[in-house]
């Protein structure tokens, strides 16, 4: 069975195309088998998007990118901002590079570890399935690539650990706090002092 973070190279290519509107701007991404939320963008991300309103950002970090939703939003309302997004499933890498093919200074990677540093904003929708160990690699990784005053958003539900993360996250974050609450989802943002 393929998983959205273990693609199966089996599995047959059916690309097709959704929209989803956030606030006055109508986004259209490519979309395939094999990848996490393909019919319609989830709603723990569209959750996440209404919950950040920093208007200064210089490098955005997408981490587990999927086919793009979070930072092709983010970098077209920063579009001076450099964008770094990465992917552990080869499809979902392919299907960001062609979501992100009409902005620039974008970096699109197959990667399982967060590349490079520097970054001040960095969001994460994480790979539940893929296992708390995974996850909370994720987010020290993420920790070490923020700049001083850098932020991390976490959007997770309950019943999908979001107790467990909030702790995890008070371990090496100087500030953990909910931002956002809405279709059984929470936003959490971090700020690295």
């Amino acid at each position: 069975m393929s998983h959205y973070y273990q693609f199966d190279e089996k599995l047959k290519s059916l690309e097709k195309t959704i929209t989803y509107r956030f606030n006055d701007n109508i986004f259209t991404f490519i979309t395939d088998q094999g990848v996490f939320s393909k019919d319609h963008v989830d709603h723990g991300s569209d959750v996440l998007l209404h919950a950040i309103h920093e208007t200064d950002v210089s490098s955005i970090l997408d981490i587990g990118c999927g086919y793009g939703v979070l930072g092709c939003v983010l970098k077209t309302l920063h579009p001076n901002a450099k964008l770094t997004m990465f992917d552990i499933n080869p499809r979902a890498v392919q299907l960001a590079k062609k979501n992100t093919e009409h902005l620039k200074d974008v970096l699109v990677l197959e990667s399982s570890v967060v590349p490079g540093q520097g970054y001040d904003l960095a969001v994460i929708n994480p790979p539940i399935r893929a296992g708390k160990s995974m996850i909370f690699s994720l987010y020290q990784q993420a920790f070490h690539a923020l700049e001083a005053n850098g932020i991390l958003y976490v959007v997770i539900s309950k019943r999908h650990g979001a107790p467990s993360t909030v702790v995890y996250l008070k371990t090496m974050f100087d500030e953990v706090s909910r931002v956002n609450k809405a279709k059984g989802y929470d936003v959490y943002k971090a700020i690295k002092y």
